[in-house]
């Protein structure tokens, strides 16, 4: 138990914020050095100051598909300075990253050197980038498209909490829409047109265009938030721009291709531009797939108990789901992610190391 709580103070330890490639190339570097051991093949990449790890046993890394590849990433929301230095009380850990998602790297991590120093040789992976909080086009993205990495199936333990198996996602796209208007006084808007009376008009239009009644309690249907608006320039002036940026989340069996497709229709009719700013397509894993199955009972085997979820919110399983690679995901206990206190149970981690030893041991 030591050694993971450790590593976990180690780790939080790293401002590994957007804004500090210094620190996102040190915590890559740690975790490196880490895990270096002879039946262990680490492969280094950077793509525009963001770097990541690939962990096999494999010896060669032309061959880059594997049974199982677990994710995780290592940079972490802003926060502040104190919240980069661990404090351990009533058995939990609180820093920034804990239980997102620093908390479950180093499960994971020791995990993998477990297994070498073991003489183990599983057909399994570790990806460890540095950009999943910004998006993730430098890191997991670029992995499995650019770089060729693939898999039969991923486990990313980066939801679930309190060790429900997350098997569904919903998709997710955001997107920019800029208006153009004519300026005039404003005292006389007839000789004007308003660019913000434009986009109130094409939010209430993609509103009753995407959104739907539903009466789900937990709220698994399509959701529409205006996150951002900028327009005008002066009270007492018709304003000539306005820009709005919205966070879509749906289910299927809405595609990302149609919601992008009906984005753009809806756009054309107020002479708008839009622009996507990132992008993911639902995914719902199946529980008969016989890894699905494995990893199940794995969870069944330390908790006796096997708790289902779906989750709302975007992660790096959208892309390992665009390429048909069926995923699972699950958390230790803890909270307050990108929060003041956010935490993460200790022995939980212990638990979660549990769980991914016996996976592997069914795989």
């Amino acid at each position: 138990m030591d050694p993971l709580r450790s590593l976990l103070k180690t780790l939080i330890h790293f401002e590994t914020v957007a804004e500090r490639p210094d620190q996102l190339m040190a915590v890559i570097n740690y975790a490196e050095k880490y895990l270096e051991h002879p039946n262990l093949r680490i492969d280094r990449f950077l793509k525009n100051e963001k770097p990541s790890i690939v962990v096999s046993f494999k010896r060669s890394n032309r061959d880059r598909h594997f049974k199982v590849i677990f994710a995780g990433h290592l940079d972490v929301v802003p926060g502040r300075r104190e919240q980069f230095i661990a404090e351990e009380r009533d058995g939990r850990m609180y820093g920034r990253g804990a239980l997102d998602m620093k908390g479950p790297c180093a499960v994971m991590m020791k995990l993998f050197k477990d297994l070498a120093e073991g003489g183990a040789k599983p057909d399994i992976a570790l990806m460890l980038t540095t950009d999943e909080e910004i998006g993730s086009d430098n890191g997991v993205r670029y992995l499995l498209e650019d770089e060729g990495f693939s898999s039969d199936f991923a486990v990313i333990p980066d939801s679930g909490e309190n060790f429900h198996i997350i098997t569904d996602e919903k998709g997710a796209l955001h997107f920019a829409v800029e208006f153009k208007g004519k300026p005039a006084h404003g005292s006389m808007p007839w000789l004007g047109e308003s660019a913000i009376e434009k986009a109130l008009r094409f939010y209430e239009d993609i509103k009753g265009t995407l959104l739907y009644k539903s009466n789900d309690p937990e709220h698994w249907h399509n959701t529409l938030t205006l996150g951002k608006f900028q327009g005008g320039k002066k009270v007492n002036q018709v304003p000539p721009n306005a820009r709005m940026e919205l966070d879509f989340r749906f289910v299927p069996p809405y595609t990302l291709e149609e919601i992008k497709n009906t984005v753009t229709y809806v756009a054309k009719k107020y002479g708008a531009k839009v622009e996507i700013l990132s992008e993911g397509e639902p995914f719902s894993t199946d529980l008969n797939h016989p890894i699905s199955l494995a990893f199940i009972e794995a969870v069944r085997e330390v908790l006796k108990e096997v708790k289902f979820g779906r989750t709302h919110g975007a992660t790096d399983g959208r892309f390992f789901a665009k390429k048909g690679i069926p995923v699972m995901m699950i958390y230790p206990e803890g909270g307050d992610i990108h929060g003041d206190n956010e935490w993460v149970d200790i022995t939980s981690l212990k638990i979660l190391y549990d769980i991914f030893v016996a996976f592997v041991r069914r795989i």
